[in-house]
């Protein structure tokens, strides 16, 4: 007999009456953004999953460490390994420091995004049906692609249930929203620390 094709991959309906309140609070907002439900300009369905060709990363290059000195990684996170560059000879010892903390930088942002997305992923479901028995054991969106795979947009900071354009764009919206709920909470705390009265200078 003819192998029928698979059904699609879709997001599944949400029960939003079972989500906690946190998750609620987070729902509520995603229904106040934009939808972003369209390909990269230039970019075709087609062309979106299309792996490029994998170059691994040798692991083994000193100057590649996971200790990151100027950022803290929540511990339920996932953690993206950061390939500092050797010092030019022509950098002082500030531009090279400098530059480990960008670099840095670059590498927390995506290891905060894949753990957002794993989030967005589990609330969505989409770990129920993934093919990673991990995420189906734990009840939840827990694994990843490899760290160093750019072979399909957007990279390895979407979880290997985004395997359709549906599904990529949907978990790549939601931590649009998560990442700027955290920065309207950092802004919050901002406008308080400014608006709390200054005690005297000289003052114990």
């Amino acid at each position: 007999m003819p192998r029928r094709n698979p059904p699609p991959q879709t997001v599944p309906d949400i029960d939003f009456d079972s989500l906690p309140p946190d998750e609620r609070r987070w729902m509520d907002k995603l229904a106040d953004v934009p939808w972003i439900g369209d390909t990269p300009d230039g970019m075709t369905e087609a062309e979106f999953f299309t792996p490029k060709p994998y170059e691994k990363t040798d692991w083994s290059d000193p100057d590649i460490t996971d200790v990151y000195e100027h950022y803290k990684i929540p511990p339920a996170y996932p953690r993206f390994r950061v390939p500092h560059a050797p010092r030019s000879q022509f950098k002082t010892e500030e531009h090279y420091l400098v530059d480990r903390r960008l670099t840095e930088s670059y590498y927390f942002t995506l290891s905060i995004s894949l753990g957002a997305a794993q989030q967005a992923a589990s609330l969505l479901g989409l770990h129920k049906d993934c093919k990673r028995s991990a995420c189906r054991r734990a009840r939840r969106c827990v694994s990843r692609r490899a760290e160093d795979d750019w072979t399909v947009f957007p990279g390895p900071w979407l979880p290997p249930c985004c395997n359709s354009f549906e599904r990529t764009a949907t978990v790549r919206h939601w931590v649009n929203v998560k990442i700027e709920q955290h920065n309207e909470g950092v802004r919050d705390v901002e406008r308080t620390d400014e608006a709390m009265p200054r005690a005297p200078k000289g003052s114990a």
